[in-house]
């Protein structure tokens, strides 16, 4: 596949990295300082263009004419939103877009993506505030990973002393009947990532990924969850996009919200644009009298938006020891991804650059193999695969597969189907299967699908 990717920033340099791991695709990266082009350059094979992405002379020299895919993902909406309409006129179908905003489309007004060429869009912000709102639902769940198939999901929950699955073994477990709609994929036990089976104790402590569709995970979590685990009040940390969106969405929902912001002028600005009901503290939140008059000791959970991914963590290791149930850190540097879940003391890590890489991969809606999550610091994945009518499994029932050790499928997407695959599943062209893998096994399961 030709793929052509403007801005070479975070996201850009993650993105390219990503890809990468396939040898099929042809990557040509474009930016205008090319600041990082000797990083990308000492780790990736890839053409490496600087200069304008709006200059059509130099998107032509990029290739664009004959790019099965442009990602748009610089700094700069307006020049994204540029390049996607310039990639169109040159019969680029699948033009992808970052925003910082998605208010200026408007379905009401006919003002759509598609107006400005652009085929899917994106917006960092959103999709952090997204992550973050999907974990104050429940003390419990430390993560939702969504797919390209939008009715599947995989939530990772933490298993509390007081859970009624403590100290049960799977085939154990109460409620068979939900049991069988879902897949308990993996679970990671004092530091070790172990693939469970039905013989396998839950323990206090277990961090569960169970796997299934958006109302099979619904009646899962119904059936194990304690009356105690729902939060209602919130502090948030930093007035940036991502924290005014999730503070909007939350006190929509009901939640009581205080933000903590070191500049007047945006907690002015929060005040003037959101709801009613939002106590706005000014202060640096890693001051211990600041965190104790937004009232740090008496909150549901804590939730960093800062911009300084340092402070951020200090904050939350802070909030911690002072009392909050639940601590929350959005952070943006890639050198986060595999610090900050090292960090007990956090319960809840997410990457914006990470969140958006895995937006941009559903995306791309083809069913290649996708990376969607990362599996703490173990190195492991959640993969999706696509069965083609040459690839060895095609035809073959799961039993039959002789796949390699310890290969786990969580799901099986047959359309718009999610299935829980078992040993009678016989696999279909088209199929998406979901594993769990690590960098070994992913690439022992790489000849079973690619023909």
């Amino acid at each position: 596949m030709r793929i052509v990717i403007v801005g070479a920033g975070e996201l850009g340099c993650l993105l390219a990295a990503r890809l990468s791991t396939r040898n099929e695709h042809d990557i040509t990266v474009i930016d205008s300082s090319g600041e990082q082009f000797e990083r990308l350059r000492e780790k990736l094979d890839l053409m490496l263009i600087e200069g304008s992405a709006t200059d059509i002379a130099l998107l032509k020299r990029a290739g664009v004419e004959s790019a099965d895919i442009v990602f748009a993902v610089s700094g700069d909406e307006h020049a994204n939103m540029v390049v996607c309409q310039i990639a169109r006129s040159f019969g680029v179908k699948n033009t992808i877009c970052r925003v910082y905003s998605l208010a200026q489309f408007s379905e009401e007004d006919n003002i759509l993506p598609a107006t400005f060429g652009i085929e899917k869009v994106f917006s960092s912000p959103d999709e952090c505030a997204n992550k973050v709102l999907d974990v104050l639902q429940n003390q419990n769940v430390l993560e939702k990973i969504r797919f390209s198939n939008p009715a599947a999901l995989m939530e990772v929950i933490e298993v509390t002393p007081s859970s009624m699955i403590a100290g049960v073994r799977i085939k154990d477990f109460p409620g068979i009947e939900v049991l069988r709609n879902v897949r308990l994929a993996a679970l990671v036990r004092d530091q070790r990532f172990i693939i469970p089976h039905g013989d396998t104790i839950i323990v206090p402590g277990d961090r569960l990924y169970v796997a299934g569709t958006n109302d099979t995970i619904g009646a899962f979590m119904r059936m194990i969850s304690e009356t105690s685990s729902a939060i209602g009040r919130v502090v948030i940390s930093g007035a940036s996009k991502s924290g005014e969106l999730l503070a909007k969405q939350l006190l929509a929902d009901g939640y009581e919200i205080r933000i903590i912001e070191k500049d007047p002028a945006r907690g002015e600005h929060l005040l003037d644009v959101l709801p009613p009901g939002l106590i706005v503290i000014q202060g640096d939140p890693t001051d211990e009298e600041v965190m104790e008059e937004a009232g740090i000791s008496h909150c549901d959970a804590f939730v960093s938006m800062d911009e300084n991914d340092e402070s951020g963590i200090l904050s939350c290791i802070m909030a911690k020891r002072l009392g909050a149930k639940k601590v929350v850190v959005v952070t943006h540097k890639s050198e986060y991804i595999s610090i900050v879940p090292a960090l007990e003391v956090i319960d809840c890590g997410f990457n914006s650059t990470l969140v958006s890489v895995n937006a941009l991969f559903r995306l791309m809606g083809n069913g290649t193999y996708q990376i969607d999550a990362k599996l703490e610091r173990f190195h492991a994945n959640l993969k999706e695969f696509k069965v083609s009518e040459r690839s060895r499994l095609c035809g073959t029932s799961l039993a039959e597969c002789k796949l390699p050790p310890s290969t786990v499928f969580a799901m099986l997407f047959r359309g718009t189907e999610v299935i829980i695959p078992s040993g009678t599943t016989i696999f279909q062209p088209g199929d998406i299967a979901v594993a769990v893998t690590t960098p070994e096994t992913a690439k022992a399961l790489e000849p079973y699908f690619l023909r």
